[in-house]
């Protein structure tokens, strides 16, 4: 079973790579948080963000009216998953 890494290991290992590898811990983390903010913003405002390669989130409406998240992996993410799971 995979481990859930939580905000503070996510800024870790995006520290890693070489767009963040100038920036501070507290910059990435900032950086997480704005993101995440921003796409709650949008999903709440009614719009849909579609990440290539990756999936869409979007808000959808329940047979009661009530409005909840939606998260649509894309094929090449169900493909890596899947492709993870086979070794």
């Amino acid at each position: 079973m995979a481990n859930t890494i939580n905000k503070q290991e996510l800024a870790a290992k995006l520290q890693l790579m070489d767009a963040f590898s100038a920036s501070t811990k507290k910059a990435t983390v900032e950086f997480i948080e704005d993101f995440f903010q921003l796409l709650a913003d949008e999903m709440v405002a009614g719009n849909a963000i579609s990440i290539p390669g990756f999936g869409k989130l979007a808000p959808y409406k329940k047979q009661d009216g009530t409005l909840k998240p939606k998260f649509t992996p894309f094929t090449e993410l169900k493909d890596a998953v899947k492709a993870s799971s086979a070794n």
